[in-house]
């Protein structure tokens, strides 16, 4: 009942209106002042029955008081939140101090010496502010203390005992949801310091101060990190089980601007990142100012992310080619929202209709395209093959057919690490259309062909980070095809700059590479994504956790590990994370008969022949027999008027 009494009080007292709340501070000054006044003359002998009819007591009450309160209204006593007691109030405490000292010194100069005037008023300035600022202390800590929000606030740990972490501590005593409860930080020169009421631990007692404060979370504000070493410690922090939540920008924590809302977990593209750099900052926006560029598959997550970045780089034309029509709507009204000033052009469609392409290529004079739509997934390719034949290999044919007879000034094909000495269906057509579109240099001279070839992509569709990520919001189990499977990894934007990057500086026929860091364990990752989520995992040594992880045994066609080249040999670019590699190309004639025999296969659905044309071709790919596709067999002439054959040129020339 008491502690329920106390919880309405501080509510009417916090909820009280400002001049109720600046009375009562003024009346307790008024008091403590009126304290001191009183006590001063004893240092001087005057009895304690004499103390109000003695003339020069009434004269020191009635100047200090009155006084005193202004010089405190002045300082902005009046004004200051008690419970955000920071450095102005050091700062206001001492100026007060002075200002009280001197109004004593003064009013005892009549009555002594100057150096006991002095004496007397430092000492009567002393325990005035003393006892005004221990009242605020008192009162802040009552409102912690009896503050019904603390009971519901989450303890959590700040790692970094520099300005930002102090900054981030401040900015939390103004929110019911957190509580800072301690200081994380390794400079031997901070420990066991009191840094805004917290105390500096060393990284060490991390599993003590969870124990003793019960907090499982940390913030880490250090800004001045680098990328690496910030990975490290979150690596650390999130392997011992911690939720680590990701901190705003620096200048907006020294400026006041962070709003609790703004702390969140990190996610697992956060952990795995790299640093990526603005496009519009840096000088490959010069090349398309007032150009016109095409992308097709611009629907999916690296041609949506290409489109993204070129919009922002002053291009007068953007042309989405997409066979999906609700991504094509999607990224459209995104882009609409998102660029002014550019005419977009959606243009739904596939890369294997020569005849759409023509129209699209001679309505408007492209200057670049980005050829992103592929059939991907390698599961769904292995069980439709001769899908993934049309689409990947013939209709990047058709589309650099089109792109060189219109002399688009780029072409750059956009190609996986899965293209690497093939161990399935989806790799070998990518790797088919890079040697496609190496023919197509041969034979276009007024095109610069290019291809940049990289791994995974952070949250792409299909990748295993949302398939994980899925598997943990339903409980688990998480699986993993193999527990040694490795994988390169790179966040979207990297991802989409690089490529837009390399394929500005190609001069034809190059075969770029993008450093994919180190891979990565898909085991490992698994872990880390579970423990993100703030679950634990359920293993030998935890039978006790929340999700397991299951072992489904390598897919079709799946590696245990990725390459990025077909050979060794690589030379550096001007850009740190681009290299080019010199790998044997297709002469222009074997390209035409190959394709002109895929054709055949394809529209006569004989998927056999097909393969063994592939096999040929690339020496490392052997077929598994799980290929299959519900489209095998011979048609019907009703089917062959369905399709049509798609019009392939492999010799032309302009």
């Amino acid at each position: 009942m008491e502690q329920s009494l106390a919880a309405r009080l501080l509510d009417r007292i916090v909820g009280a209106p400002r001049l109720v709340k600046q009375a009562v501070e003024l009346v307790s000054d008024a008091c403590a002042l009126t304290f001191v006044a009183c006590a001063i003359p004893w240092l001087y002998g005057l009895p304690l029955h004499a103390l109000l009819v003695h003339p020069d007591q009434q004269i020191f009450l009635a100047l200090y008081v009155p006084i005193g309160l202004v010089i405190l209204w002045y300082l902005d006593f009046y004004k200051m939140m008690i419970r955000r007691l920071d450095r102005s109030f050091v700062q206001r405490t001492i100026l007060a101090f002075f200002g009280l000292s001197l109004l004593a010194a003064a009013i005892f100069l009549d009555r002594t010496s100057p150096i006991k005037a002095l004496a007397l008023g430092v000492i009567c300035g002393g325990m005035s502010i003393g006892l005004i600022a221990l009242s605020r202390i008192f009162a802040r800590a009552l409102f912690d203390l009896a503050d019904p929000r603390a009971a519901g606030a989450v303890p959590i740990l700040i790692y970094g005992a520099g300005q930002a972490g102090t900054a981030l501590a401040e900015t939390l005593k103004d929110d019911p949801s957190y509580r800072a409860v301690a200081l994380i930080d390794d400079d031997p020169s901070l420990r066991n310091l009191r840094i805004g009421g917290l105390t500096v631990h060393p990284v060490r007692e991390l599993d003590d101060l969870r124990l003793r404060h019960g907090a499982n979370q940390v913030a880490i504000a250090i800004p001045s990190l680098g990328r690496a070493r910030r990975r490290a410690i979150m690596e650390q922090l999130i392997d011992e089980g911690f939720e680590v939540l990701s901190v705003p920008a620096f200048a907006d924590l020294m400026a006041g601007r962070l709003e609790v809302s703004d702390l969140r977990k990190i996610n697992v593209a956060e952990l795995l990142g790299r640093d990526v750099v603005d496009l519009a900052e840096s000088r490959v926006h010069r090349w398309f100012e007032g150009r016109t560029v095409l992308i097709t598959g611009a629907g999916g997550t690296i041609g949506a992310e290409v489109a993204r970045q070129i919009a922002r780089l002053g291009v007068a034309r953007l042309i989405l080619f997409d066979a999906a029509e609700p991504a094509l709507y999607e990224i459209h009204q995104e882009l609409k929202d998102l660029a002014t000033g550019i005419e977009l052009v959606p243009v739904l469609g596939s890369v294997t209709d020569p005849v759409r392409l023509d129209m699209v290529f001679s309505e408007r004079r492209i200057d670049a395209v980005f050829h992103a739509a592929a059939y991907k997934h390698v599961p769904l390719v292995e069980a439709n093959a001769l899908a993934g034949i049309r689409n990947n290999v013939l209709g990047t044919e058709i589309l650099a057919e089109a792109a060189g007879r219109a002399r688009v000034n780029r072409f750059i094909l956009i190609s996986t690490d899965k293209a690497v000495r093939p161990t399935n269906v989806m790799g070998a057509t990518k790797r088919l259309a890079e040697l496609s579109v190496g023919a197509a240099q041969e034979r276009h001279k007024g095109t610069i062909f290019s291809l940049v070839r990289f791994g995974n992509v952070l949250g792409s569709s299909g990748s295993v980070i949302p398939r994980f990520e899925q598997q943990i919001m339903r409980g688990g189990p998480v699986t993993v095809t193999h527990p040694e499977i490795t994988r390169y990894f790179m966040t979207i934007p990297e991802a989409a700059q690089l490529v837009i990057t390399a394929g500005l500086q190609a001069n034809g026929g190059e075969v770029f590479v993008l450093d994919m860091g180190e891979p990565i364990k898909i085991l490992d990752l698994a872990r880390r994504m579970i423990r993100l989520s703030g679950a634990t995992v359920k293993d030998s040594t935890n039978p006790d956790g929340e999700i397991e992880i299951h072992f489904s045994g390598l897919r079709p066609g799946e590696k245990l590990f990725e390459e990025l080249l077909i050979g060794e040999d690589t030379v550096e670019t001007p850009h740190p994370k681009i290299f080019v590699a010199h790998e044997s190309q297709m002469q222009g004639a074997e390209m035409a008969t190959l394709i002109g025999d895929l054709t055949r296969a394809v529209e006569n659905r004989a998927l056999a022949d097909a393969l063994r044309l592939i096999e040929a071709t690339l020496p490392d790919y052997t077929p598994s027999e799980e290929i299959s596709d519900v489209a095998e067999g011979p048609r019907s002439p009703r089917d062959a008027s369905a399709f049509g054959p798609p019009r392939i040129v492999p010799g032309g020339r302009d």
